[in-house]
């Protein structure tokens, strides 16, 4: 899949994204109210599996109006370690996992309410994350590419100020881009897109 044709796919994600938004949920209650009134704030946490490996980050948004944010987070990508490893220092293991530092400034897409739990006092959401990913190389990288590009969508449920969700992101951001010292072998190419699966938690305030 060329750039041309992920840009236009990105383009269709956040459109629909909107449209099933409006078209489910306008005119209810949106993701800043909560009981104790608008909460602007909201810091989160997550956790996920992807082509390379893992990743984990925490991160802190601001949505100055209802349906729009601008976001920050900061966490790591690397590869799996095996078992036996967990606990372990390389020096004591022998072995030299992967490990990538990424911060990920985005915008944030939230549609308003699709489907409100009415018995539990919350609402489902959908939402997308358009934004780029800065990331200096792994261990022994040569010219590792540190700007990426990056697209994570999914859906969130909120309990007041409580908040899980679960999504999909793809992104041209490599863990082997560089060419890094590592334990699980390198691609034959590292220009690839890198798919992920994550969940998370956030809290508003």
């Amino acid at each position: 899949m060329g750039l041309q044709g992920v840009r236009k796919g990105m383009r269709v994600v956040v459109l629909l994204l909107l449209l099933l938004g409006l078209c489910g949920g306008v005119g209810r209650a949106q993701t800043l109210q909560t009981t104790d009134g608008v909460k602007h704030g909201e810091v989160d946490f997550s956790a996920g599996l992807n082509t390379d490996g893992y990743e984990v980050e925490v991160g802190v948004a601001y949505f100055p109006i209802q349906y729009l944010g601008i976001k920050s987070q900061l966490g790591f990508a690397g590869e799996l370690k095996a078992m036996e490893d967990w606990g372990l220092d390389e020096e004591e293991s022998g072995h030299h996992y992967a490990v990538r530092l990424r911060f990920m400034p985005s915008v944030v897409l939230r549609s308003p309410m699709v489907l409100n739990w009415k018995q539990q006092e919350a609402g489902l959401y959908l939402f997308a994350e358009p934004g780029v990913v800065l990331s200096p190389g792994a261990s022994g990288s040569k010219g590792a590419k540190v700007v990426t590009w990056k697209l994570r969508t999914g859906i969130t449920m909120q309990f007041d100020r409580s908040m899980v969700f679960v999504g999909y992101g793809l992104s041209d951001f490599s863990l082997y881009s560089g060419r890094p010292h590592n334990q699980h072998g390198l691609p034959s190419d590292d220009n690839y897109i890198t798919h992920s699966v994550f969940i998370g938690m956030a809290y508003k305030f």
